[in-house]
């Protein structure tokens, strides 16, 4: 590692621990103890080893080198706008600042606060280097509330951000959703990773999470809840062709807050479930101990359990960092996508139409696509709308649109299965002839009666 400081890795007990030292070689123990009394999960671990690295590279990075111990209010935010610059210099900055300063508010800022708030705790590195006095009692270097949150008694008297982390940036607007909505070019570059890098059930699940994501606008938490009977031959048969309905609705079992507003399935989309479940489900479940089995589209093929909201959003996560997408954009992004291209969707069949584009018509109608509780005091109305709406050239090109990079990824998944299954044969195939050789030595050499 750069400037002086070095991590190193190191395996006792069955677990990898990280040591910090200077550039003399001696053990930095405060952040070497924090980091082994972090009770986090790998990923949120390797957050905080970066911010432990990142302020070290800051501490080294002036002309007069600083303690850890030298830290205050005021080279907080001189750290804050040397991470925001390394941030924006990565070769994988996309050019959105907004986006930048969250990650150093995430990635950065708020570790190093908690391993201050640490520091503070231990009582044995510095007396008052983190804390906050409305009585001004005490001074202290780095000003923060969080020694409060932890003996606040309840919710409502707990501090807010503000002031446990007052040097946060404040101009980022982390409530935005702009620009988290996935591109088609992203999504198609989300395929292809899937495709290439994982096998079997596991590949088809994720790519059928992300299609139905994309093309249903649900929640993680809605996908982790299907079950293959809500698919069923006799429901689609029913809804398709004897009602002749132009979608599938699915209630999910577990949705936002207790929601129970139904989820509509195109028929392209349900007929992607269908060839999942009579395939790769099928092929899946044949293989292992289904006693505990309850009917989840998507199993974790780790511990055979129903894959969570949280499997789902962890391993997309894991995913879109590896392909490079800005902090903020992963899976939920495509239920953003969903409802961008509803939106174009209704504002073109208007057009269409010769209708007014209406925004609070096209509200309500998108509040219904995407699961959120309205009054619906224009149902009837946007039931018609919509009706009508299906008959555009508008409509149906999107359709075929959404068909064709269906059948797209389908094919391309097909042709990696076709490549899996030649070169398992291939390798069969070679094991069997090292076999032959090996009987025919044998027999040359008179070892076989």
């Amino acid at each position: 590692m750069s400037n002086g400081i070095t991590e190193t890795k190191v395996r006792y007990d069955r677990r990898d621990h990280y040591v910090y030292q200077d550039i003399s070689g001696e053990v930095l123990w405060a952040p070497t103890d924090f980091i082994i009394e972090l009770d986090r999960d790998p990923k949120t671990k390797r957050t905080y080893r970066k911010a432990i690295r990142r302020l070290f590279k800051f501490l080294n990075s002036g002309k007069h080198k600083l303690s850890w111990l030298e830290m205050n209010d005021s080279r907080m935010r001189e750290f804050r706008a040397f991470c925001l610059n390394e941030t924006t210099a990565d070769s994988r900055y996309r050019g959105n600042e907004n986006v930048a300063k969250q990650t150093v508010n995430s990635d950065f800022l708020m570790p190093i606060y908690n391993f201050y708030h640490w520091v503070q705790k231990q009582g044995t590195y510095h007396p008052n280097i983190l804390g906050f006095d409305p009585a001004n009692k005490f001074s202290y270097q780095i000003t923060s509330s969080l020694l409060l949150k932890e003996i606040a008694v309840s919710r409502n008297e707990k501090p807010n951000n503000n002031s446990l982390y007052p040097e946060l940036y404040r101009d980022c607007d982390t409530r935005s959703r702009n620009r988290k909505d996935a591109s088609e070019y992203e999504l198609e570059e989300l395929n292809n990773y899937i495709v290439n890098e994982y096998q079997g059930y596991e590949r088809a699940s994720l790519l059928l999470i992300a299609q139905i994501m994309n093309e249903t606008g649900s929640r993680p938490i809605s996908v982790s809840s299907y079950r293959r009977l809500q698919f069923s031959k006799e429901i689609i048969e029913r809804e398709f062709f004897l009602n002749k309905q132009d979608s599938l609705s699915i209630v999910p079992k577990l949705a936002k807050q207790g929601n129970t507003m139904p989820v509509s399935f195109r028929f392209s989309t349900v007929l992607a479930v269908r060839n999942f479940i009579e395939n790769d489900l099928e092929e899946f479940l044949t293989n292992i101990d289904t006693v505990n089995y309850d009917g989840h589209l998507f199993i974790d093929p780790n511990n055979y359990k129903p894959l969570t909201a949280e499997n789902i959003s962890k391993v997309f996560s894991e995913i879109t960092t590896e392909l490079g997408w800005p902090k903020g954009k992963s899976i939920y992004s495509l239920r953003h996508k969903f409802s961008g291209d509803s939106l174009d969707k209704h504002l073109d069949a208007a057009i269409e139409l010769g209708f007014s584009a209406n925004e609070t018509a096209i509200a309500l109608q998108m509040e219904k696509e995407m699961t959120h509780r309205s009054s619906g005091s224009l149902e009837d109305y946007i039931s018609s709308r919509k009706r009508t709406m299906q008959q555009t050239e508008s409509f149906k090109k999107s359709l075929k649109i959404s068909e064709l990079e269906s059948d797209k990824t389908r094919l391309e998944l097909e042709r990696q299965k076709a490549i899996e299954s030649a070169e398992q044969k291939d390798a069969e195939n070679q094991a069997l002839l090292l076999e032959i050789q090996k009987l025919q030595s044998q027999l040359k050499d008179g070892d076989i009666n």
